[in-house]
This record gives structure tokens, C-alpha cells and sequence, in this order.
């Protein structure tokens, strides 16, 4: 299911839904960038860990609010709305970047699913404004990421097809994140 179609499934659901969703997608984004960081090397699995940390983060952020507008945590998640892919098998350096794809459409839906709730839940604008930034911020610092990897591995098929294990910090020399200028 493409980005737009989960935005347009979202919209047609009552706030409580939609921040039950919300919650189950960073709990989602959490167990997913912990699969990633189990199999990088240290600087990268040290940037997928914060990543899950932070997306945890959100998760207690969106449940007191849910507490606070609904009286409870019980959060429902609306069937028929898939996550991310999460099942992407990362065992080459190709898989790396192409699970790391898949976390920017992630980040980039989390953005929107935020302003869209500031948006219908006005008087909480101020937490999903700050939501939707730390999403955008993961969303940046993932693709400065993917870029890098695109960049060492270009032409380069004895990277591209390498082991994730083999490379360990040989493709995390660089220990920045950038973007192309």
C-alpha cells in the first residue's frame, strides 16, 4: 500500500483511531530499526538504536496523550492499514539501503500522519508539531545516510553485494551524516 493510500485511509477514521495507529506505527518503527542496528556495524547500529530509542519516545508521548484525552492507554489499531514494511532481509549492503528506503517512506508518513492530527485535535498542535519535526529530523538523517551508502557502493559491486558483516566499519568510515550538494 502506497503512502497516499494509508494518508487517505487515515483521514476517514476518528482521532482515537488514527493516535492508535500512530502508537502501534512507532512501535513498529522501533522493532524495525532494532532489527537494522542487530545487524550493523557499531556506527551505524549506534544511529539505528537511537532511532528506536527515539521511537519509543514518541510512543509514550502519544500514550499519556491518549490517557489524557480518552481516560486509558487501551489503544485500538484500525485493521486494514498496514505498517512499513518490516520483513526486508538485510544481509548485503543493497538490502541495508533498501531497508533504509523503506524507513524514510516511514518517517515521511509519520510527518504527515502528525500534522494531520494537529490539524483535527487543534488544542494538542504543540506535541504533534514537535512529532512531526523529530520525523522529518529521522527522515534527514536517514537519507544523509542512504546517500553516503549510494555514494561509496556506486560502481562498486564488490560493495553492493559484500555482507553486511564483512564491510562492518569499512562503509562507516565516514562518521557524519551528510547530504549531497
Amino acid at each position: 500500500m502506497q503512502m497516499e493510500d494509508v494518508l487517505d485511509k487515515l483521514a476517514q477514521l476518528s482521532p482515537r483511531e488514527i493516535l492508535g495507529y500512530a502508537i502501534a506505527s512507532e512501535e513498529d518503527a522501533k522493532r524495525f530499526y532494532e532489527a537494522l542496528a542487530a545487524k550493523s556495524g557499531e556506527v551505524l547500529g549506534d544511529f539505528f538504536r537511537d532511532l528506536a530509542k527515539a521511537e519509543a519516545s514518541h510512543k509514550k508521548i502519544l500514550l499519556k496523550l491518549h490517557e489524557d484525552l480518552f481516560g486509558d492507554t487501551s489503544y485500538v489499531v484500525p485493521e486494514g492499514i498496514p505498517f512499513a514494511e518490516t520483513s526486508v532481509k538485510v544481509d548485503t549492503v543493497v538490502n541495508l539501503i533498501e531497508a533504509m528506503r523503506v524507513a524514510l517512506v516511514n518517517e515521511k508518513t509519520a510527518e504527515r500522519i502528525y500534522s494531520h492530527l494537529s490539524e483535527i485535535l487543534p488544542e494538542h498542535r504543540g506535541i504533534f508539531g514537535f512529532l512531526a519535526a523529530q520525523e522529518r529530523a529521522h527522515y534527514a538523517s536517514i537519507r544523509s545516510h542512504v546517500e553516503y551508502l549510494e555514494d561509496v557502493t556506486q560502481g562498486q559491486p564488490e560493495y553492493v553485494n559484500a555482507p553486511i558483516e564483512f564491510f562492518g566499519a569499512q562503509l562507516e568510515l565516514y562518521l557524519g551524516p551528510h547530504t549531497r550538494q
